[in-house]
């Protein structure tokens, strides 16, 4: 079976570090001039549901750091608790 974990790899601090990262690049992306939608153009739809795109895709992602991050200190304290008894 395949292990789909993309962030397998990462130790915890580093994973604290990209979520850090992350929630920085989003806060920067809402800073930026919203791409408004005029109708009937299409190169103004596109702009703007890019913004859109990127800003849900980094959502998503954040997201799924901290579902790992989340993951691995259940375990951590599963294991801890395993070792008291």
């Amino acid at each position: 079976m395949e292990n789909n974990n993309e962030y397998e790899e990462y130790t915890q601090a580093e994973l604290w570090d990209l979520l850090d990262a992350e929630e920085a690049r989003l806060l920067s992306q809402y800073e930026e001039p919203i791409n408004y939608y005029i109708p009937g153009d299409s190169m103004t739809y596109l702009s703007a549901m890019s913004q859109c795109w990127g800003i849900e895709a980094n959502k998503e992602r954040i997201e799924q750091i901290e579902t790992e991050i989340s993951r691995r200190c259940k375990a951590n304290k599963s294991t801890q608790t395993t070792q008291q008894a």
